[in-house]
């Protein structure tokens, strides 16, 4: 009898030593981004330093695996199954392109995304509640702070009284960004002129052509047309002394005159909580998609200078940024 204690024992020991592996076993997250813009690399940034804040280190309790296409669209979806082969955890996305990859890559690996709009309105979820099981997250819906933007650049620019948008056309989204601007200024008694096209090439076409007025400003809806060709409209809105007013910190370092929208890096931070409460067992579906918790306004001085606009002394403290 004595002598069937240890064997016995023992025998618990093997059963119970898989279950104890695995609650060792590092968590394994993976990281899909269509390219690391500033963007993407603050949020990747904010994810990072709130994982380790909450207790993570990298290849200790936590096994990073990062896709990045580099812009080339068609190199997301293999990189998404990439990572589902790899059996992440989870999936840490950005944007639009990559969030859906991943969500066609898997239905059961939990995916956590920073986005900078409305996901409904994307397409990425039904409605705040009807989801993907498999899906939470960070958004920003900058529609909303459309209003502020636009309080932002009639303060700005005092005797503003037209507001110029470019929009894609052939994009649904676009156009009804456009509308809900449109809706907004006139609120502010400001007239919105839209300007649709339908390509790269026309919409470099149209922005060339403006002339020079008093009282007009740039005011950016989202948009992938206009925004790959952003260079092309800063050098020319310059060129033209018209202001122009974006959503995003990135845009105002590249030239814009000023820019209000959603901190990547805090965003990062809110996606990192939600990938701890997974991590330990939380189901996404359980995780709400929650609201950008911060935003900031960036202004380019350089570009003020250039185009004979002076920030006053309230706006510049205002300011979360300033680009001299």
């Amino acid at each position: 009898m004595n002598m069937c204690i240890p064997f016995i024992f023992i025998i618990a020991l093997l059963i119970a030593a898989p279950v104890g592996a695995l609650a060792q076993a590092p968590a394994r997250m993976g990281i899909l981004v269509q390219e690391m813009g500033r963007a993407q690399t603050q949020a990747i940034r904010g994810l990072s330093e709130e994982l380790k804040r909450l207790g993570y280190r990298d290849r200790k309790n936590l096994l990073t695996e990062t896709r990045n296409v580099k812009a080339n669209r068609a190199a997301l979806q293999p990189a998404a199954s990439e990572l589902v082969a790899q059996k992440v955890n989870l999936i840490f996305t950005t944007g639009t392109s990559a969030t859906r990859a991943a969500m066609a890559a898997t239905k059961d690996i939990p995916i956590v995304f920073v986005y900078p709009g409305n996901p409904v309105a994307a397409g990425i979820t039904k409605s705040a509640e009807e989801r993907a099981k498999n899906l939470t997250g960070v958004a920003a819906y900058a529609s909303q702070t459309m209003e502020s933007r636009l309080a932002l650049i009639k303060e700005i620019v005092p005797e503003l009284r037209k507001i110029l948008i470019f929009f894609d056309l052939n994009n649904s989204f676009s156009r009804d960004s456009f509308e809900r601007a449109e809706i907004a200024a006139n609120k502010f008694g400001l007239q919105a002129a839209g300007y649709g096209v339908k390509s790269a090439d026309e919409l470099k076409s149209t922005i060339a052509s403006l002339g020079a007025e008093s009282g007009v400003a740039i005011f950016q809806v989202p948009d992938e047309v206009l925004e790959s060709e952003s260079e092309f409209l800063f050098e020319t809105a310059r060129a033209k002394k018209l202001p122009t007013m974006f959503n995003e910190e990135s845009w105002a370092i590249n030239g814009a005159l000023a820019a209000y929208g959603p901190d990547y890096e805090e965003m990062g931070r809110q996606a990192g909580r939600l990938a701890d409460k997974i991590i330990k067992g939380h189901s996404p579906a359980s995780l709400p998609i929650e609201r950008a918790s911060k935003f900031a306004l960036t202004l380019n001085y350089r570009t003020a200078n250039f185009i004979g606009i002076r920030f006053t002394p309230a706006m510049l403290k205002k300011a979360d940024k300033v680009i001299r």
